[in-house]
């Protein structure tokens, strides 16, 4: 969300996010150039609400995972983790999604 509402007290504030994958083309020039998936969090719907207290704002959930928190995302309005990794991804890759820890691993035999 980004954007002005009409009152300095009121703030631009998603209400309704969902995770997308897009595929991208990653170019390393003179070298390789191939497509990856990459997810990101996008606000389906924003709102102007008011402003909150900074203390209280920054993240009242609690962390995904204390270790690899860069592996999840985490939705602000119901605190629910999930992970940036897709099925997809990982199998490109001849891996398989663990979700509970959001990493791409080897396949059990």
């Amino acid at each position: 969300c980004g954007g002005c509402c009409n009152d300095e007290s009121l703030e631009c504030v998603p209400t309704e996010e969902s995770n997308i994958t897009m595929q991208i083309m990653r170019i390393k020039p003179h070298q390789s150039q191939h497509i990856g998936e990459m997810s990101f969090l996008q606000h389906n719907k924003c709102e102007c609400r008011p402003k909150k207290d900074k203390a209280r704002q920054e993240n009242p959930c609690g962390p995904c995972s204390e270790r690899r928190k860069h592996l999840f995302v985490q939705d602000p309005q119901t605190c629910k983790c999930s992970c940036k990794n897709t099925d997809s991804r990982c199998k490109a890759r001849q891996l398989e999604l663990n979700e509970r820890t959001c990493r791409c691993d080897k396949p059990r035999r």
